[in-house]
């Protein structure tokens, strides 16, 4: 707890009760008469476009109408001293209401699940904890669709430094990342990553989807795998991804499939993820292009000196020393 803005469990319980009316007003999912409930899971690390392939892709296709989300930023503004924070800018305001965030998060999700509705989260692989969730949503009977992105690291980061001077741009509240947090989330990635994978396992009708997002996309997420759960123990690879070719970049020689069954039951998208991640950003035209992005996104900063703390422009400028060389 911010030992600057103290709250106390009943703090918690009225943030709660603010929004508990309209977030659970969905239609929960039943089979002949019996709960059937979904989970649909976005990971990537900080950086990787989770939230931008939720919000412009999956939800926009309606399947997910009646899915909680356990997470929304907004939530932060019911910190019981939000607005004494706004007035120090919206960095202050994200770091002061993390741990109240994270407390009021565990209650959402713990009323979900106990009343079995469709949940919707997002991880960014920096919590160990994350990788206790799913096994107990399996035993819980949820069903899991499970995105992963897959996002080579210091684009991730310069992706972290663009959203944050944006945000701050606009007043929106958002957090600093280090690349070092970035590469100490790999930590977690692969416990948390196999634990999703094994929910998909136990609960036939799951699935999962792999991308990739990077400059050999165009910055988009784009599918390179997809399999789905037809009986327990089972992770078939599908051939499309809702009709679409998977993406096959020429800079990795990478087979992208998760298989799953009796004779080879281990979980196998972590060490897939972890080569898009740990991968270099190799050819003149990637390093050329990765150059132009930090020289964009330093020449924003800078009309946002006083707001922006220093190490914003340090990286901002290191990535551009480091790849404007040939």
């Amino acid at each position: 707890m911010s030992s600057l803005y103290p709250f106390t469990d009943t703090d918690l319980h009225l943030a709660f009760r603010k929004v508990v009316d309209t977030l659970f007003d969905k239609k929960r999912d039943y089979v002949d008469g019996v709960l059937k409930p979904k989970m649909l899971i976005i990971a990537g690390t900080q950086g990787s476009g989770k939230t931008y392939l939720l919000e412009k892709t999956l939800l926009k296709s309606g399947r997910y109408d009646n899915y909680v989300r356990l997470y929304e930023t907004h939530f932060r503004e019911l910190h019981p001293h939000y607005r004494a924070m706004e007035d120090k800018g919206v960095l202050h305001v994200y770091e002061h209401t993390e741990s109240f965030i994270w407390r009021l998060g565990a209650m959402i999700c713990t009323y979900a699940m106990e009343n079995k509705y469709n949940i919707i989260m997002e991880t960014a692989l920096d919590s160990p904890h994350f990788a206790d969730f799913p096994p107990e949503a399996a035993r819980q009977g949820y069903q899991s669709e499970v995105h992963l992105i897959a996002c080579q690291k210091e684009f991730s980061h310069w992706s972290t430094l663009d959203r944050v001077v944006n945000s701050v741009g606009n007043q929106e509240i958002e957090r600093v990342v280090s690349l070092t947090q970035i590469e100490e989330a790999q930590i977690n990635g692969r416990a948390i990553i196999d634990a999703f994978e094994n929910a998909c396992i136990e609960v036939p009708g799951s699935e999962i989807v792999i991308y990739r997002r990077g400059l050999e996309t165009d910055r988009n997420s784009l599918p390179v795998c997809h399999s789905t759960c037809p009986e327990k123990g089972l992770l078939v690879p599908q051939q499309t991804y809702q009709g679409r070719a998977f993406f096959r970049g020429a800079d990795l020689k990478i087979n992208f499939k998760v298989q799953r069954s009796p004779q080879a039951d281990f979980p196998c998208s972590y060490i897939q993820y972890a080569q898009v991640v740990h991968a270099g950003l190799l050819g003149l035209k990637h390093r050329r292009t990765m150059a132009e992005l930090n020289c964009k996104t330093l020449g924003q900063a800078q009309k946002l000196m006083s707001q922006l703390p220093v190490d914003v422009y340090r990286e901002l400028c290191l990535y551009v020393l480091k790849y404007a060389q040939p």
